[in-house]
């Protein structure tokens, strides 16, 4: 289970990571770009735990908790992101 936590910490920080590089590249300012990744995560992780139960056994329940880690990581990213959008919105800095 520790590795299944250290895996979702780490997809949630390289997630953080691209974010990131999109507000640098966007001349510092939030866009929709920074929405688009956290929802690809988000949805990926409920396919493949969609996936996951047409595959049934073990290796069923390992896709899906895969599934689980990529779902969580996006709603941690998309959740960082809006909380960033709103501290850059009451600076006024977009």
């Amino acid at each position: 289970m520790d590795v299944l936590i250290l895996w979702t910490l780490g997809m949630w920080a390289v997630q953080l990571l691209i974010v990131w590089l999109i507000y640098r590249m966007q001349g510092r300012r939030m866009t929709w770009g920074q929405y688009i990744l956290p929802c690809a995560a988000l949805l990926g992780g409920a396919i493949v735990v969609m996936i996951s139960i047409d595959i049934g056994g073990w290796n069923g329940i390992g896709y899906a908790l895969l599934g689980v880690s990529l779902g969580t990581a996006g709603m941690l990213t998309l959740i960082t992101v809006v909380i960033a959008e709103l501290v850059l919105r009451r600076r006024g800095r977009n």
